[in-house]
């Protein structure tokens, strides 16, 4: 293993994150160098110093190893959520240091959990920096670096395969070196509409910038204490529903569809399956809040349910309205929403749409096979036969995220922590989604008052969550042989 060509490749995913900086700390000098913007200077300073060394001193590789990218993908995601905890503690307030290192790892996995209680008591620099670690994560680390790699060799499709999964692969077919520019234009595509729809509807500009920034990275961080609720505006609730679905679909399927004039994204059975996933629970929670009264006006319980269902699913996490006083059939299908999540190839996490339904069809087969033990029954997607290697990888997924979820929930509940809030926060962190319910954590309030050691644990899970149980493991399982 080249610890050189490792380095290297960390200090340009440390400089993309210096970058960032940069900005956020222009901002700060634009709103007449507010108190973020020595701690942002100086932060941004340091991590491009320490991303650079490698770069000065360490000769370019043509081609790196998957021992080699495994290693890059972690420590590239462990060292960005540590040089991303700076501007927090250089510059104080809420921003103790687990604190700060529970925001900067909810800010580059996109999962948009937050411990600040006055949100709105940020600077505009930090804030935009808030915004601008989902902008990272979002897109992907990994993406960042394959972007600027000057090397075409096959480290981009190992990398990029470790951080964007190809199940919902029907419909388009692209190499490595196209994947990535596929990627990139979708994203910047999603991030503009995004912000200029936000702008048209009443949203101020520095308003419209952040949101935009986190709905693309279906990230959640929001800069107002209510969330979208501080906005009370049904047009906007609606802009994020549309983005936040957007966002959410495979990026290469988006692409293909506007590059070939023709609604592919639309046809895929996986999408197909996503939105009446999220037409259905809508549907339900709507009918529960009027059936329990918790909202008796029909738009309003619609633009409620449908607002809150979307923001779960595709792992956003913004808030239109406080969940916790939801009835509890509600609560279980949006937990339900948090577990399957968005769709591979987006900026979501959890089981993803894409394994749900593989695992749905290959039940079905299952038992077809059991009423007719004679038969030849295949499991088939879009008209083509799915591979039993790939079912057995889904299940065996599948398996792995219940157990983590509930070993961690057990681990929670230890703390002291209620049996709602432990589960509902397990949930939470593995799928990348924000918000939980239970005596913290909610649409409406913090993880401020939840232990610190909980929060340590919260942001490693975050980590699990978003880069992959089978990256994770495979990183373990590669060095283990090895020693």
């Amino acid at each position: 293993m080249n610890i050189g060509v490792i380095s290297r490749n960390v200090g340009i995913a440390l400089i993309c994150c210096a970058v960032f900086m940069f900005l956020s700390a222009l901002v700060a000098a634009l709103d007449g160098f507010d108190s973020s913007f020595s701690p942002l200077l100086l932060s941004a300073i340091l991590t491009m110093m320490v991303g650079g060394f490698p770069l000065i001193f360490v000769r370019r590789h043509r081609d790196i190893n998957t021992k080699e990218g495994l290693a890059i993908l972690l420590i590239a995601w462990f060292l960005c959520c540590i040089f991303s905890m700076l501007p927090y503690v250089l510059w104080g307030g809420e921003f103790t240091l687990v604190n700060a290192w529970f925001e900067s790892a909810s800010g580059i996995t996109t999962t948009g959990a937050t411990i600040l209680q006055d949100i709105e008591a940020l600077p505009k620099g930090l804030l935009f920096w808030r915004s601008s670690t989902h902008y990272i994560g979002g897109l992907g680390v990994v993406v960042f670096i394959m972007m600027i790699l000057p090397s075409f060799g096959t480290v981009r499709f190992k990398m990029s395969k470790m951080d964007v999964e190809d199940i919902s692969k029907n419909n388009y077919q692209y190499k490595s070196n196209k994947f990535i520019h596929v990627v990139v234009s979708v994203y910047a595509g999603i991030t503009i509409c995004s912000f200029i729809s936000l702008l048209l509807a009443g949203m101020p500009l520095f308003d419209a910038a952040n949101h935009a920034l986190s709905v693309t990275a279906t990230g959640g961080f929001s800069i107002k204490n209510a969330s979208i609720a501080a906005y009370d505006s049904p047009v906007i609730e609606w802009i994020l529903i549309f983005f936040m679905i957007v966002a959410s679909l495979h990026f290469g399927l988006i692409y293909a569809s506007f590059a070939t004039r023709s609604p592919k994204v639309l046809k895929n059975p996986i999408t197909k399956f996503y939105l009446w996933t999220i037409f259905i629970i809508g549907v339900l929670v709507s009918g529960n809040l009027m059936i329990s009264g918790t909202i008796t006006n029909f738009w309003e319980a619609l633009r409620h349910s449908f607002f809150t269902v979307v923001s779960t699913i595709s792992t956003s996490g913004f808030g239109s309205t406080d969940t916790n006083t939801w009835p509890v059939f509600s609560i279980l299908l949006l937990l339900y929403a948090g577990i399957q999540c968005g769709c591979s190839g987006s900026t979501t996490s959890g089981l993803r749409s894409d394994r749900v339904y593989l695992t749905v069809k290959a039940a079905r087969a299952q038992l077809l096979k059991i009423a007719h033990p004679n038969a030849v029954v295949q499991v088939k997607s879009g008209g083509e036969t799915i591979d039993r290697d790939l079912i057995s990888s889904v299940s065996i997924y599948v398996l792995l995220y219940i157990i983590i979820t509930f070993v961690m929930a057990v681990v929670y509940a230890a703390f002291g922590i209620d049996l709602l809030t432990s589960v509902s926060a397990s949930i939470s962190m593995m799928s990348n989604v924000g918000p939980c319910f239970g005596t913290f954590g909610s649409s409406m309030s913090t993880f401020a008052g939840a232990p610190e050691l909980a929060k340590v644990l919260m942001g490693i899970q975050m980590i699990i969550g978003r880069l992959g149980i089978y990256s994770i493991l495979l990183i373990f399982i590669i060095y283990r042989k090895r020693a």
